[in-house]
């Protein structure tokens, strides 16, 4: 299967000015997914999860229009093409 992850614009200081990446496997998993991503990209690994290995708060990571947040998080089977992840945005 084919993903195709999307990155939000501040992270492509890490990824070499990348903010579209291809990757190839049969995933299972988010967490499959993220780390075939850190393979390329290992910077990003900091960027997107914690000290405990789980997303960042002010992280947000969709696959199409769903918030792995709001389904099993790094477990979220991958069902979907496209992986989206960038930083939430807030402000008053």
């Amino acid at each position: 299967m084919s993903v195709t992850v999307y990155l939000s614009g501040h992270l492509k200081n890490f990824t070499g000015g990348e903010t579209e990446v291809g990757l190839e496997s049969d995933f299972d998993s988010l967490a499959e997914v993220l780390e075939a991503l850190w393979k390329r990209h290992p910077a990003l690994r900091d960027r997107i999860l914690n000290d405990q290995g789980e997303i960042r708060q002010h992280v947000n990571i969709f696959l199409d229009s769903e918030d792995v947040k709001r389904l099993d998080g790094l477990k979220t089977a991958i069902n979907a093409n496209e992986i989206h992840i960038f930083n939430a945005v807030s402000g008053g």
